[in-house]
Formats: C-alpha cells, sequence, structure tokens
C-alpha cells in the first residue's frame, strides 16, 4: 500500500504544473501591451507634448496681424472731446510687416524639427513603458509558479504525514518523522501567506501602469514556450543605432538648432513696413492717398550684438546638441552588449536547468523513493529529495523569468521587438 501511495504522489506531482493554469481565467501580454499603449496617463501626456509641438509650426510661420487706424487731424480745440466736430482731414490707414524672405520657412524648419523630437521622445517613453510591463508581467508569472509549487508541496507533505502516522503506528518509523512533515507543511503555508501578497503587489504594479484601479484581479499567466533567437553585438549595434527613437530625437535636435541658426543669422537682413492711407480732406472735392515703405536698421551699433550674440548661442547650442548625440550614441552601445549578454547568460542557465539540474533531481527523488521503499534510507531523505526537486523547478521559473526580461530589455536597447529585429539582419 505504502508503494502504490508513493507512485500515485509521483503521477500527482508530474501533472500539477498544468493542473492550476487552467483552473482560472488568463491573461496574455500581448493584449496588455495594447491597453497599457492606449491608457497609459504618462503616454498619454507624451502624445499630447508632440501634438502641441506641432501646432508651433503654424504659429512662427504666420505674418504678425496687420494694423489698421484712423486718424483726425487739424481739429478745433472747441470740438474736444468730439473727434468728429469740425475736423479738416481724416486719414485711414492699414500697415503690415513683412519678415525678411527664408526668416519665417527657417523657424517653421526649426519648429518642424523640435516637434518630431518630442514625437521620438514619445517612442522612447512608448519602449520604456513597454519593457516595465514585460518585466512586471514575468515577475508575476514567477510568482504564480511560486503558488503552484507551494499548493503541490502542502499536498505532498500531508500525504508524508499520513504516511509517516501509519510507519510510526506499526512501529517501522520516528514520531520525529511525523513532526518533520508537519513542521515543513506550516512553513509552507507561512510561505503561501506571503506569496499571495507579492502577486497582490505584482498586480497593483501592471494596472498601474494600465490606468486600472489597482486592486483590480488580473488573471493567470500561462506557461511560456518560446525559442528566444541568439544574437550578436556586431550584428545590433547598427541596427540600434538606426532606430532607437532617443537617437532619432536627437538628430532632429541638432536640425533644430541648425535651423535656429540660418534664422538668426537671417536676423541681420531687415523686415519691411508697408503702409497705405486714405486721406479724407473734409470740406474739399479732393482725397489723396499715400504710401509708405520702411525697414528696421539690425546692423546698427547698437542693435548689432543681439543679433551677433544669438547667432553664437545657436552656434554652441549646435555642438551641444552633437556631443549628446555621441554620448547616447556610447550609451546604446553599451546597453546592446549588456543586453546581448545578459541573454545568451540567462538562455545558458535556462537550459541548464531544464535539461540538466531537473531532470537529475528527478533522478534522484526515484532512486531515493526506491531505497525509502526497502528501507535502505530514512523518510527525512525521501522529503529532502522531493526539496531539491521543488528547488531545481523554482529556479528553473526564475531563469525563464530572467531570460524573458532579457528579452525585453534587448528589444529597448534596439528600439525594435524581437521580430522586427529577426527581419532587419536577414
Amino acid at each position: 500500500m505504502l508503494k502504490k501511495n508513493l507512485t500515485a504522489l509521483l503521477i500527482i506531482f508530474g501533472l500539477t504544473f498544468t493542473v492550476y493554469a487552467q483552473e482560472s481565467s488568463t491573461i496574455r501580454l500581448e493584449d496588455l501591451v495594447n491597453e497599457a499603449l492606449q491608457n497609459n496617463p504618462q503616454l498619454k501626456a507624451a502624445q499630447n507634448q508632440f501634438l502641441s509641438r506641432q501646432t508651433k509650426v503654424k504659429q512662427v510661420t504666420a505674418w504678425d496681424a496687420p494694423q489698421v487706424g484712423i486718424e483726425f487731424f487739424q481739429l478745433p480745440v472747441q470740438s474736444f472731446p468730439n473727434p468728429l466736430k469740425n475736423n479738416m482731414e481724416m486719414d485711414y490707414s492699414i500697415q503690415q510687416m513683412i519678415p525678411f524672405p527664408g526668416k519665417l520657412n527657417a523657424m517653421g524648419l526649426s519648429a518642424s524639427n523640435n516637434a518630431k523630437m518630442f514625437e521620438e521622445q514619445f517612442n522612447a517613453l512608448k519602449n520604456k513603458i513597454i519593457r516595465d510591463l514585460k518585466s512586471s508581467y514575468f515577475e508575476l508569472y514567477l510568482v504564480q509558479r511560486k503558488i503552484d509549487i507551494n499548493k503541490e508541496n502542502q499536498e505532498l507533505l500531508k500525504q508524508f504525514v499520513e504516511i509517516a502516522s501509519k510507519q510510526y503506528q506499526v512501529g517501522m518509523g520516528k514520531q520525529t518523522d511525523i513532526i518533520r512533515a508537519q513542521t515543513e507543511l506550516s512553513s509552507l503555508l507561512n510561505e503561501e501567506v506571503n506569496l499571495y501578497k507579492e502577486q497582490k503587489d505584482g498586480e497593483t504594479m501592471i494596472n498601474t501602469i494600465l490606468n486600472r484601479p489597482p486592486y483590480q484581479p488580473l488573471g493567470d499567466i500561462k506557461e511560456i514556450s518560446e525559442d528566444i533567437p541568439g544574437f550578436t553585438y556586431q550584428q545590433l549595434l547598427p541596427t540600434a543605432v538606426l532606430n532607437r527613437p532617443e537617437l532619432k530625437g536627437m538628430n532632429f535636435n541638432i536640425d533644430m538648432y541648425k535651423n535656429e541658426l540660418k534664422a538668426s543669422a537671417l536676423e541681420f537682413y531687415p523686415d519691411f513696413m508697408v503702409r497705405l492711407m486714405y486721406k479724407n480732406m473734409v470740406g474739399t472735392n479732393t482725397d489723396f492717398w499715400s504710401a509708405m515703405v520702411g525697414v528696421n536698421v539690425p546692423i546698427a551699433f547698437w542693435s548689432k550684438d543681439k543679433y551677433s550674440g544669438k547667432v553664437e548661442e545657436n552656434e554652441l547650442n549646435i555642438k551641444t546638441a552633437e556631443e549628446q548625440f555621441n554620448a547616447m550614441k556610447n550609451m546604446i552601445s553599451y546597453e546592446v552588449q549588456n543586453a546581448v549578454v545578459k541573454l545568451e547568460t540567462n538562455r545558458n542557465l535556462y537550459n541548464l536547468n531544464k535539461y540538466t539540474v531537473i531532470p537529475q533531481a528527478e533522478q534522484t527523488l526515484q532512486s531515493t523513493l526506491a531505497a525509502y521503499q526497502t528501507g535502505k534510507t530514512e523518510f527525512l531523505m525521501l522529503i529532502d529529495a522531493y526539496r531539491m526537486l521543488f528547488m531545481a523547478k523554482l529556479d528553473f521559473y526564475m531563469s525563464e523569468m530572467n531570460l524573458q526580461q532579457a528579452k525585453a530589455q534587448l528589444e529597448q536597447a534596439v528600439g525594435l521587438s524581437i521580430n522586427q529585429i529577426v527581419e532587419k539582419i536577414k
């Protein structure tokens, strides 16, 4: 009977890893990513920011509003304050400031590049939020697997308590075996409480990213089955340089300052003022009209420094933006290298746990079970063998989580999803 019970336990143990994930609704990472991209408040704020920058283009490329006026001449003092009483002349005018050709175009290009820079910052934030969501998702995945393993441990230890009690009753076991099994079970019950708290914390983090109520329950995450292709640093760096939104945004920043430099250089050229006037000569049959063209004089010695200083400022801004671009390029080079190393390291650990450590732990458990059934080993050795296998499976799920998080880190480092990366480097 003892042999049958233990064999049944092993069969149950091998099957329970797939049971718990099927008991409740499941969540899919793709659905959560889409929801985050639609509802995350940080993303909405960043999107509104770059959209507001786009409206600047129309503002800076438009002419100033014209000025219209009416002027009363030769009013007798006795007519005050009525300007229409006994006046001898009324002048109607319209006046328009016209910027020097090229100024507004340069300012428009600068504003357009500024808007594109903020759009790339939005894209960079999008990639960061996707990575944060994926990291939280796989952390929750690990906690759920720990809970599954904890439940399995509890069921097995309850059976062990029963088996040890029967062995003790027939004089083939020790009372300490029963106490040890009960102590292990109590420890698992305590651990279960902490694991459910971890699960709630993980769900809260994901809900925060999704802009959901913090304690809204999620669902179970299915077992992961995905082959992640391998990459080299040399393959990925050129792709990252071309696709990272941070670098694209900094390129637009450089172009923005170049157009600002062009606009500031054009400030040395005069703007024009055009005015048309109609003169209504009251009491006569002859009216007149007049026209005037004026220019400002930016090269006057008392105003020249204002414009030359702006040119120097923008020249320095360009140099600053170029060095910031180079610094970001170096940082991206490091991030790509770091992501590749992490991906390969965690892939090796994942394969080691899956194909070596767990099979060895299973073999140890089987041999310990056979020895216990024949009275060649202690009851606690059987418990230790079970714990060894459970720890091996915990390590496996830990390495699986780390592998998936390394994949998410690699995607952010390159600026593309894994599938897009594969397409780019073909």
